[in-house]
This record gives structure tokens, sequence and C-alpha cells, in this order.
């Protein structure tokens, strides 16, 4: 994952940093929630893959500047076709003392393609076939991917042993840590693996993540020298730790778009101009100003500024903040008297702060919101999974391609919680996986323009 992203909110590191010098012993972290699932044909959270990378590694691995290298594959080879991918694989051992085998690497890839066991095999749909030979492995494509590379460095692309039970909560990988010990909305304590192919040692021996679902007190434990780091904090809690000289705060833009997401299936959102009419009534400057003290950014697309090359920059007029114009769709679609649910996951103070604050921006125009705070698995389940929602607010984690971030829009997509169906969208999303160049941009970016017009998402960046 790149490190330099431009995106709504700021990343804040808050650490204590031991001042010996050489390999350290313990690391402590908090994070909000527990994971939901170690099984990498079932992790769903953006948070869960956070730790998971530390436990699991595929075929490929992302770079910190965007790119792609080997993981437990030395090199590959790609075929003049674009269809056959053959990964050279290394000597590698996993966290239960068996080595790595062609077939560990073949039964991983075809669990997470199939769609009666993994919640994301629609994004492994191209493979055509995974077969091996000694010390490789083949991935026959039905088509040309120009995502492919980076498809497999996502979470579903781990692989683990053949046979292995119990992944989600007994996970077996062959990365720098491995799971010593899991105790349910407490912690998770991870151990540095002594050997890890690379033969490069992590600088903690233990790692372990403190389950604390609320920001202040991850503040208040930090302080107090329980924690060492907090990963992620929301800009309202950081004059807490800007201004404290044992604190060190380093900063930078996340890579996360927050999106207004809308039940398109669900009447009356299926109608475009009520969700226009959702969108057209929030003024995001003001959002941003009093949730992020200024330091977010209005994005008029699903996917983030800092692929620039793609980011469609012309969309701030499709739908700008015009309480009367949203009026006046909601007459014309016979929906004045609108009155629906906002489900807001209670762990995301950034979510719920946007989400109470744009409850009174439809407020103004005359629309009845029932605001819905629930746990993190609760949302999962219900707006995630069972697509049982109205309207929701929650932040999409990037990726390093925007065919990753804007396939999740595609009719069938496993990913596609807002229900969105649009043929021309669906068939601009497989062009582009054959496309190059200035093309390729083109098509991602009236891509873009689909989902404004429609706004499939209500509205990207409140």
């Amino acid at each position: 994952m790149r490190k330099n992203y431009a995106l709504i909110v700021l990343l804040v590191l808050a650490a204590l940093w031991p001042a010996k010098s050489g390999l350290a012993q313990v690391i402590n972290i908090a994070v909000p929630a527990d994971p939901d699932s170690f099984d990498p044909t079932k992790t769903v959270a953006a948070a869960t893959g956070e730790i998971a990378f530390n436990i699991y590694e595929g075929l490929v691995k992302a770079t910190p500047t965007g790119g792609v290298a080997g993981a437990l594959a030395t090199h590959w080879e790609i075929d003049e076709a674009q269809t056959l991918y053959t990964f050279y694989l290394r000597q590698a051992r996993f966290h239960d003392g068996t080595l790595l085998t062609e077939n560990d690497v073949v039964n991983a890839l075809n669990r997470a393609r199939d769609p009666n066991i993994a919640a994301r095999a629609g994004e492994l749909a191209v493979i055509e076939s995974v077969t091996a030979g000694e010390g490789f492995v083949n991935i026959k494509l039905k088509e040309p991917h120009g995502a492919f590379l980076y498809t497999l460095t996502e979470v579903f692309g781990a692989v683990y042993p053949a046979g292995a039970e119990n992944l989600a909560r007994q996970p077996v990988g062959t990365g720098p840590y491995y799971l010593e010990e899991w105790r349910p909305n407490q912690h998770l304590k991870l151990r540095r693996f002594e050997q890890h192919w690379s033969g490069v040692k992590p600088y903690f021996e233990t790692a372990v993540f403190q389950i604390i679902p609320n920001e202040n007190s991850m503040v208040l434990n930090l302080k107090a020298g329980r924690i060492d780091l907090i990963p992620r904090l929301e800009i309202s809690v950081l004059h807490q730790v800007e201004n404290d000289p044992l604190l060190r705060v380093l900063s930078s833009p996340m890579n996360l778009v927050q999106v207004l997401a809308v039940n398109n299936k669900r009447e009356p959102f299926d109608d475009p101009r009520v969700r226009r009419a959702l969108t057209l009534a929030v003024d995001r400057q003001e959002v941003i100003d009093a949730t992020t003290w200024g330091r977010g950014q209005i994005l008029h697309s699903g996917i983030s500024p800092a692929m620039a090359e793609f980011y469609n920059t012309e969309l701030a007029a499709v739908n700008p903040y015009d309480p009367k114009e949203a009026q006046a769709l909601l007459k014309e679609a016979g929906r004045e008297n609108l009155h629906f649910t906002l489900v807001l996951p209670a762990n995301y103070p950034l979510h719920v702060q946007t989400g109470e604050l744009v409850a009174e921006h439809w407020k103004a125009i005359g629309i009845k919101v029932d605001l819905q705070i629930v746990e993190w698995g609760t949302w999962l389940e219900r707006v995630y999974s069972q697509r049982d929602y109205d309207v929701s607010i929650i932040g999409l984690a990037g990726r390093l391609d925007p065919h990753a971030i804007l396939v999740r829009y595609q009719s069938q997509n496993s990913r596609n919680f807002f229900n969105f169906a649009n043929s021309e969208y669906d068939q601009l999303i497989e062009a582009g996986l054959q496309a190059e160049g200035e093309e390729r941009t083109g098509i991602y970016k009236e891509a873009q323009r689909i989902l404004a017009e429609e706004a499939a998402p209500a509205a990207a960046g409140p």
C-alpha cells in the first residue's frame, strides 16, 4: 500500500518508542475491534487484513510505493496472450513447521475462487484453472486481466497448508508473525516467526493488539503506558496527544474514501432522483470542518485522488450542495415525506459523527431519519453481508489499482453491498481489464461519471 495517499482523513500514529538499541521485546497496539475472521476466504473487514498480512503471505505482495513484488513466488512469467501466469515458488515454511508445497498454493487459490466457500470469489472469477508442476504454479485466465497481479496481493490470495482447519480462529501462514493467543474482546498476541524464509527478523518479538473500542480510552491507555501505538486516530481526539511532549505523532493522509452508502435495490432508493437528493442536501464542507477540523477533502468519486491518472476531476458539478434542488427532486419523485433508517458502525467515530450531522442536513429539507448505531459485527452481517439496510456511512479502503476499487459496484460483485446495477457500468469495468494507457484511463473516468450521476453511493468524501 502506498504511503502518501491524499484522502479524506489523516492517519495519526502516536507512539512511545523504546530508546534501547537492538531488537525490542513487545509492542502493544490499540485496535477498536476483534478481527471478523482470519480465514482468508471469509475476511471482509479491512482492519482484519491489516493484522492478517503479518501472518499470511500470498504469491505476491504490495510494495510501499504501490508496486507488486514477489512473496512466496521468487518471480513469475506471463505469456504473450496475457492469460497464463507461471509463478516460481521459493522454499518457505509454515508456522506449523511444514514446508510450502505447490499443492498448498493450488488448494488455497481454488478455495478462494469457489463461490460456495469464499466471500470474494467473484474477484477471482477470471481464473480458468490453477495447476502445478515441480517448483511452480500455473494460473490460467479466461481472458486478459490488467490488474490480476494487484488482485493477488489481497488477503484472499493468502496461502496456507492444504487441509488446515479452523483458520478463522487458528490461522497458519508463512508470514513474519504467527498468532500465539487470541482472547476475544481483550487482545491478540502475535509472536515473531524465527523461521521466516527471508531470514530477516522483525524489530519486535511480540506484537499485542489490545481491543479498545473507544478512542478516548485508547488515548488514556497510551498516556498511562499500557499501549505504545495507536495506528489510526480520529481528528476529533488529536488535540489530546499532539501537544504531549512524551508522545510522537506522525501524520499522513489515509487511503480511505468515506461514502454515503445507499441500498439501490430498496424502494425508494431504487430511484436515482432520491439518491441524488440525499447527496445534494449534504453540505460536505461543513461535514469536513466539523468532523476533521477541515483536514479532509471533498471527493466526487469513489476512488482516491492519489490515483491522479485515473481520478475524474470533472465531477464536482454533478452533485453540488443544493438543498432546493434536493427538495425539487424529492417532490418530482413523490417522496416529500421521506423517512428511513441510517445505520452507523459504533466503533468508527468519524462515521457516527458524519451521520449525525448529515441527518440534520436531511431534516432541514423535510426528511425524517432514524439513527441506528450498531456494533461492528452487526454492521458487517446486516449491511455488508445481508444488505438489509436503507442508508449507511462507511469508509472504503483503497486498493493499488482502480479496477479493484470500481469493480465493487459491478452488478454481481460480492462486495457490491450498495446493490447498484447498471449494464453500461458493468461493460465499462470489463473493458477496462482489456485496455491500456489513455484508453484505460478514459474508461475508468467514464465509470466514475456513471457512479456520480446515478449517485450509486449517494456521496463520497463528506
